[in-house]
């Protein structure tokens, strides 16, 4: 090819006649998303249905698979239990004179929680020793005559709340006794029942996991394609013929007609290069000529671009890394403060000079919380000014670093006192990542869309919060706790790989300046967001995470609560937060009240928590959990869109974004709160009034912050139309 005419001028290329009405979008956008959604749909039903079969199948062998391995176990327990009994026999110990068989007993009962009692019946058919409970239906079916025979073989026979397997005793292969050995029906029921949850979970999980895939892939191989189409044919249509590079690496469709327009643009090239180098041979051009050749120059731009003309940025090339991140994060949400538990030691025992204890240990196991939070709170300014120098690509891939060592660490901590220093660095990680994805979304944004752009970052980490705790659930108690964090760690540098395969860095003009937070803290001064930030936003986070992410795990613990069952509790945090969201969004919007959507959901957390006191407490923690998810989602957008309101000056002198950071920053103050006074209180004064001073607490605040709310009313619709940035 003949080389091109240098680059326009620096001014940008005045449009061709005609094409000056050319502003609306090649294709509209709603007929982009009812194709997309439509899409998803469809992918999302076949995967639904292909799920459903198989859990169903699943399902169906779990009672024909399980029960006769619970019988395995019982069986084994009474091999062990017979053949030590049958050897008393053989050293001539009669019978009815072999001392010590209760504790004998009693002993192998503690070691097996399904097993509710053993049993030794005599010839009679009488019980002659035994240990555990539930023996009134054993005697009963002995009296009965439900049992087996003396001489007959092993039996199993279900009572009212026990299965009963019988094993003959032999002396000389002869039976002179019959071991009896009761498993808890319910102890089986729960463990099938919990099996099918898991199921359940797996299949919801992996069409989140699966949506969130379906996503990325629709955006990055239709989307983005018909984009960069549409964006070539307008930059052509104004008189830009620059030949870029990115239909290279495409066979299909779209590849071929970015191809035959980079060939386009290449013969539009070779032409004006004939026309350029035929006027120079010229030595004298009439003025009509000259005049239209001045107006092609000025109306056609050709060249080569380079390689990153061939890329738009997504929203959803940071959607995806992010979620798989948070993700990451997520799993141990269940379990973190029982595996804290488990790696206490008191500190006297580490330093004997010491003498005693520094601390409670409720304190001590909260405090990889404690630090977490306190270490995302100090970090994320720090991320953002990163983010402004250095690009959100660099520092998410940065951030990453300090986290895979953070969850490799948690996995090989000893003591929780080396636990805090390895989730110190994971609390790095996850600030300067999740700063960094938020950064992108926001440089991403088209003008106006925003607040979808940060809806992304929302969608993202809820859903992260939904599959995480749930699945993490399941991973510890079937793999193990380090194990579990094994998997975290390698979560994340997935997250890193995808985001370095795909966040481009968008290019970046000058934009407003963004005020610095020393003088954003200045808006503290104003008593009604200081209000919005004592009476709504900390106690909040108190709540959250004192009682959601410190007290839940461990109470459920100690009522013996399994850990998949743990982790569904807590995934029914972000289900109903989800819901909220929508509802606050929906209610605030319809009536401008956001301030007493607020206020309302401060009381539904007190209110949810006080009556956990007076409940089942498995039931209650449950119930609790999920409406307090609802009450913190309808209280969310509601207390963002607050703020313009709240502070009209503020928000002018240094914008909406930054006070968003101010009351982001200060909400940490609650999270950082939260699991040491719930660690103080349950030391103290036991569970259930931790629960209910939280409780208090949440609704005493809303209650404060109420006459607030009353002197705000609602909003008028311009004050909040930014109120999502």
């Amino acid at each position: 090819m003949d080389q091109p005419v240098e680059k326009a001028r620096d001014s940008a290329p005045s449009r061709p006649d005609g094409l000056e009405a050319q502003e609306h979008a090649l294709i509209d956008d709603r007929i982009w998303r009812r194709v997309i959604n439509a899409l998803l749909a469809t992918a999302v039903l076949v995967l639904l249905a292909s799920a459903l079969w198989v859990s169903q199948q699943a399902w169906q062998t779990l009672d024909r698979v399980l029960v006769p391995e619970f019988d395995r176990d019982a069986e084994l327990v009474a091999r062990t239990v017979a053949s030590e009994i049958e050897r008393a026999d053989s050293l001539g110990i009669p019978f009815e004179q072999m001392r010590g068989m209760t504790p004998f007993l009693a002993d192998y009962l503690k070691r097996h929680s399904a097993i509710v009692y053993i049993a030794v019946t005599g010839p009679d058919g009488s019980v002659a020793y035994s240990a555990g409970r539930h023996l009134d239906q054993l005697e009963s079916a002995a009296k009965e005559g439900e049992l087996a025979a003396l001489d007959a073989p092993s039996k199993i026979v279900n009572l009212p709340s026990v299965r009963n397997a019988s094993y003959p005793l032999l002396r000389g292969g002869k039976a002179f006794a019959r071991l009896q050995v009761g498993m808890d029906r319910a102890y089986a029921e729960r463990q099938i029942a919990d099996i099918r949850w898991d199921v359940l979970i797996v299949l919801i999980v992996s069409l989140l996991i699966t949506f969130e895939l379906l996503i990325f892939v629709v955006d990055r191989n239709v989307l983005t394609p018909l984009r960069l189409i549409e964006r070539t044919v307008r930059e052509a249509a104004a008189g830009d013929w620059t030949v870029r590079p990115y239909s290279r690496a495409r066979r299909d469709e779209i590849g071929r007609v970015m191809g035959a327009l980079d060939a386009l643009s290449h013969r539009i090239g070779r032409a004006y290069n004939r026309i350029d180098h035929g006027m120079a041979g010229l030595t004298r051009i009439p003025e009509p000529l000259a005049l239209r050749l001045e107006a092609l120059r000025r109306s056609v731009r050709l060249g080569f671009a380079d390689e990153t003309a061939g890329t738009i940025p997504s929203r959803v090339d940071a959607r995806l890394p992010l979620f798989i991140f948070v993700f990451a994060e997520e799993l141990s949400r269940s379990f973190l403060p029982l595996y804290a538990e488990k790696l206490y030691l008191p500190m006297h025992q580490l330093l004997p000079f010491l003498g005693g204890e520094l601390l409670p240990e409720d304190v001590v196991v909260g405090l990889p919380i404690v630090v977490f939070m306190a270490f995302v709170a100090l970090a994320t300014p720090f991320g953002g000014t990163w983010v402004a120098r250095y690009g959100a690509r660099r520092v998410f891939l940065a951030g990453a670093v300090p986290a895979v060592i953070g969850y490799a660490g948690t996995a090989g901590a000893f003591t929780v006192y080396d636990l805090l220093v390895w989730r110190c660095l994971s609390a790095i990680g996850y600030a300067v990542v999740t700063i960094a994805a938020q950064g992108y979304l926001a440089a991403t944004a088209e003008p106006g869309q925003r607040a979808r752009s940060m809806a992304v970052f929302v969608g993202a980490i809820t859903t992260a919060v939904i599959c995480g705790s749930s699945i993490g659930a399941v991973l510890a108690d079937r793999l193990g706790y380090r194990a579990t964090f094994l998997v975290s760690t390698l979560l994340v540098l997935v997250a890193a790989l995808v985001a370095a395969s795909y966040m481009h860095e968008p290019r970046r003009g000058a934009g407003p300046a963004r005020a610095r937070l020393a003088e954003v803290v200045r808006a503290l001064g104003n008593p009604r967001f200081a209000g919005l930030i004592l009476l709504a936003a900390i106690p909040a986070k108190i709540a959250l995470t004192g009682f959601l992410f410190y007290l839940t795990p461990l109470f459920l613990h100690s009522l013996d609560v399994s850990q998949p069952a743990i982790g569904r509790t807590i995934m029914l945090y972000g289900v109903f937060m989800l819901v909220g969201t929508q509802i606050g969004a929906w209610l605030g919007d319809r009536g401008g009240r956001y301030a007493m959507l607020v206020a309302l959901g401060g009381l539904m957390t007190g209110g949810a928590l006080i009556a956990v006191t007076s409940v089942d407490p498995r039931a209650g923690i449950a119930v609790a959990v999920g409406v307090f998810g609802l009450a913190q989602g309808i209280a969310s957008a509601p207390m963002l869109a607050l703020l313009p309101i709240l502070c009209p000056e503020e928000a002018r002198t240094y914008g909406e974004t930054s006070l968003v950071s101010l009351l982001r920053l200060s909400e940490r103050v609650g999270s950082v709160i939260g699991p040491l006074l719930a660690a103080t209180l349950i030391a103290t004064s036991g569970y259930n009034a931790t629960i209910a001073v939280i409780g208090g607490l949440s609704a005493v605040t809303a209650l404060l912050f109420y006459p607030l709310a009353m002197r705000i009313g609602p909003a008028k619709p311009d004050a909040t139309r930014d109120s999502t940035a």
